[in-house]
Protein backbone atom coordinates (compact mmCIF):
# COMPACT_ATOMS: atom_id res chain seq x y z
CA UNK A 1 0.00 0.00 0.00
CA UNK A 2 1.35 3.46 -0.85
CA UNK A 3 0.61 6.05 1.85
CA UNK A 4 -2.73 4.41 2.45
CA UNK A 5 -5.98 5.04 0.68
CA UNK A 6 -7.54 8.42 0.15
CA UNK A 7 -11.04 8.58 1.63
CA UNK A 8 -13.35 10.31 -0.82
CA UNK A 9 -17.04 10.65 -1.57
CA UNK A 10 -18.74 8.23 -3.95
CA UNK A 11 -18.83 9.36 -7.57
CA UNK A 12 -21.21 8.12 -10.26
CA UNK A 13 -19.41 5.28 -12.01
CA UNK A 14 -18.04 3.80 -8.75
CA UNK A 15 -20.99 1.42 -8.42
CA UNK A 16 -19.50 -1.44 -10.47
CA UNK A 17 -16.31 -1.58 -8.39
CA UNK A 18 -18.29 -1.05 -5.16
CA UNK A 19 -20.45 -4.01 -6.13
CA UNK A 20 -17.34 -6.11 -6.81
CA UNK A 21 -15.82 -5.37 -3.38
CA UNK A 22 -19.13 -6.00 -1.61
CA UNK A 23 -19.63 -9.30 -3.47
CA UNK A 24 -16.09 -10.43 -2.67
CA UNK A 25 -16.58 -9.75 1.04
CA UNK A 26 -20.03 -11.31 1.01
CA UNK A 27 -18.76 -14.54 -0.53
CA UNK A 28 -15.87 -14.82 1.90
CA UNK A 29 -17.47 -13.74 5.17
CA UNK A 30 -21.25 -13.47 5.05
CA UNK A 31 -22.63 -16.05 2.63
CA UNK A 32 -22.11 -18.94 5.10
CA UNK A 33 -24.57 -17.17 7.43
CA UNK A 34 -27.28 -16.74 4.80
CA UNK A 35 -29.99 -18.82 3.26
CA UNK A 36 -30.47 -18.84 -0.51
CA UNK A 37 -33.08 -16.13 0.03
CA UNK A 38 -30.39 -14.07 1.79
CA UNK A 39 -28.00 -14.55 -1.11
CA UNK A 40 -30.64 -13.16 -3.48
CA UNK A 41 -31.53 -10.31 -1.11
CA UNK A 42 -27.88 -9.30 -0.89
CA UNK A 43 -27.33 -9.61 -4.65
CA UNK A 44 -30.26 -7.25 -5.21
CA UNK A 45 -28.82 -4.79 -2.65
CA UNK A 46 -25.37 -4.65 -4.25
CA UNK A 47 -26.51 -4.64 -7.87
CA UNK A 48 -24.73 -1.61 -9.40
CA UNK A 49 -28.00 0.02 -10.44
CA UNK A 50 -29.37 -0.32 -6.90
CA UNK A 51 -26.20 1.23 -5.46
CA UNK A 52 -26.37 4.18 -7.85
CA UNK A 53 -30.07 4.71 -7.15
CA UNK A 54 -29.54 4.78 -3.36
CA UNK A 55 -26.81 7.40 -3.73
CA UNK A 56 -29.24 9.65 -5.55
CA UNK A 57 -31.97 9.25 -2.94
CA UNK A 58 -31.02 9.00 0.74
CA UNK A 59 -27.57 7.44 1.09
CA UNK A 60 -24.06 8.79 1.39
CA UNK A 61 -21.09 6.62 0.51
CA UNK A 62 -17.40 7.07 1.09
CA UNK A 63 -14.72 5.16 -0.77
CA UNK A 64 -11.22 4.16 0.28
CA UNK A 65 -9.39 4.86 -2.98
CA UNK A 66 -5.95 3.30 -3.27
CA UNK A 67 -4.25 4.51 -6.42
CA UNK A 68 -7.53 4.36 -8.36
CA UNK A 69 -8.63 1.04 -6.88
CA UNK A 70 -11.53 0.79 -4.41
CA UNK A 71 -10.12 -0.87 -1.29
CA UNK A 72 -13.20 -0.30 0.87
CA UNK A 73 -16.48 1.54 1.24
CA UNK A 74 -19.05 2.67 3.76
CA UNK A 75 -22.63 3.63 3.00
CA UNK A 76 -24.86 5.48 5.45
CA UNK A 77 -28.61 5.69 4.96
CA UNK A 78 -30.67 8.55 6.30
CA UNK A 79 -28.52 10.38 8.80
CA UNK A 80 -26.97 7.67 10.88
CA UNK A 81 -27.57 4.08 9.76
CA UNK A 82 -24.63 2.15 8.31
CA UNK A 83 -26.07 0.09 5.48
CA UNK A 84 -22.76 -1.22 4.08
CA UNK A 85 -19.18 -1.36 5.27
CA UNK A 86 -16.77 -3.54 3.34
CA UNK A 87 -13.01 -3.67 2.94
CA UNK A 88 -11.41 -5.80 0.26
CA UNK A 89 -9.93 -8.79 2.16
CA UNK A 90 -6.53 -7.97 0.69
CA UNK A 91 -6.55 -4.80 2.81
CA UNK A 92 -7.97 -6.10 6.08
CA UNK A 93 -6.18 -5.05 9.29
CA UNK A 94 -4.81 -1.85 7.72
CA UNK A 95 -7.20 0.55 9.48
CA UNK A 96 -9.29 1.23 6.38
CA UNK A 97 -12.63 0.40 8.00
CA UNK A 98 -11.85 2.72 10.92
CA UNK A 99 -10.89 5.55 8.57
CA UNK A 100 -14.07 5.04 6.55
CA UNK A 101 -16.22 4.99 9.70
CA UNK A 102 -14.52 8.12 11.08
CA UNK A 103 -15.13 10.03 7.85
CA UNK A 104 -18.76 8.92 7.61
CA UNK A 105 -19.39 9.82 11.25
CA UNK A 106 -17.77 13.26 10.95
CA UNK A 107 -19.87 13.99 7.87
CA UNK A 108 -23.09 12.76 9.50
CA UNK A 109 -22.45 14.99 12.53
CA UNK A 110 -21.66 17.97 10.33
CA UNK A 111 -24.92 17.49 8.42
CA UNK A 112 -26.92 16.82 11.60
CA UNK A 113 -25.26 18.20 14.75
CA UNK A 114 -28.18 16.80 16.76
CA UNK A 115 -27.53 13.22 15.65
CA UNK A 116 -27.81 11.13 18.81
CA UNK A 117 -26.82 7.67 17.60
CA UNK A 118 -25.45 5.63 14.74
CA UNK A 119 -27.05 2.26 14.05
CA UNK A 120 -26.10 -0.82 12.08
CA UNK A 121 -27.43 -4.30 11.38
CA UNK A 122 -24.14 -6.10 11.82
CA UNK A 123 -23.31 -9.34 10.06
CA UNK A 124 -22.19 -12.00 12.56
CA UNK A 125 -18.57 -11.68 11.39
CA UNK A 126 -18.49 -7.91 12.07
CA UNK A 127 -20.05 -7.67 15.53
CA UNK A 128 -16.66 -7.49 17.27
CA UNK A 129 -15.47 -4.68 14.98
CA UNK A 130 -18.50 -2.61 15.87
CA UNK A 131 -18.08 -3.40 19.58
CA UNK A 132 -14.48 -2.20 19.31
CA UNK A 133 -15.85 1.16 18.07
CA UNK A 134 -18.26 1.40 21.01
CA UNK A 135 -21.43 -0.06 19.51
CA UNK A 136 -23.63 -2.28 21.65
CA UNK A 137 -26.26 -4.78 20.62
CA UNK A 138 -29.79 -3.43 20.92
CA UNK A 139 -31.45 -6.79 20.39
CA UNK A 140 -30.72 -10.43 19.68
CA UNK A 141 -29.34 -11.77 16.42
CA UNK A 142 -32.19 -11.75 13.93
CA UNK A 143 -32.83 -13.05 10.44
CA UNK A 144 -34.70 -11.02 7.85
CA UNK A 145 -35.05 -11.85 4.18
CA UNK A 146 -32.57 -14.70 4.71
CA UNK A 147 -29.81 -12.52 6.19
CA UNK A 148 -28.65 -12.86 9.80
CA UNK A 149 -27.68 -9.71 11.68
CA UNK A 150 -27.40 -8.18 15.13
CA UNK A 151 -28.96 -4.73 15.55
CA UNK A 152 -26.41 -2.40 17.16
CA UNK A 153 -26.20 1.22 18.19
CA UNK A 154 -23.52 3.75 19.09
CA UNK A 155 -24.83 6.59 21.28
CA UNK A 156 -23.19 9.92 20.43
Amino acid sequence: MSDGPRIRAYRPGDEVEVSRVAALCFERFIRPCCSEQGVQTFANWIYPGAIAKRQSIDCRMFIADLDGRIAGLIEMRGGGHISMLFVDPEFHHCGIATRLFDRALRTALKLDPGLSEVTVYSAPCAVEVYRHWGFAATGPETERDGIRFTPMSLPL
